[in-house]
């Protein structure tokens, strides 16, 4: 593991392609805030998500209260029809 001290606003930059740039925001007490850039088809996870998320494609579960994900993109793709009609028009049909 590489360890290096940061002041706020400082940055750490990680690759060369696909960069990665991580900045201290701000420091109070022991939290850090950080932020981090990077190309969208890199995922940034806390690790406590990314744990819960493999776990559950691990078991393989489909949850009671899941997203219908063909309801949601049926619904996206509507409200962006209806977006795009209403640009053209003017209107809020």
């Amino acid at each position: 593991m590489l360890v290096l001290t940061r002041k706020s606003e400082q940055k750490i930059i990680i690759g060369n392609k696909s960069r990665i740039t991580v900045t201290v925001l701000k420091i109070q007490g022991d939290q850090v805030s950080i932020g981090i850039q990077a190309d969208g088809d890199i995922p940034i996870y806390r690790e406590e998500l990314l744990s819960e998320i493999e776990e559950a494609n691990a078991r393989g579960v489909v949850e009671k209260d899941a997203v219908d994900v063909k309801s949601l993109a049926q619904n996206l793709k509507f409200k962006t029809r209806k977006s795009q009609y209403s640009k053209i028009t003017g209107s809020d049909a």
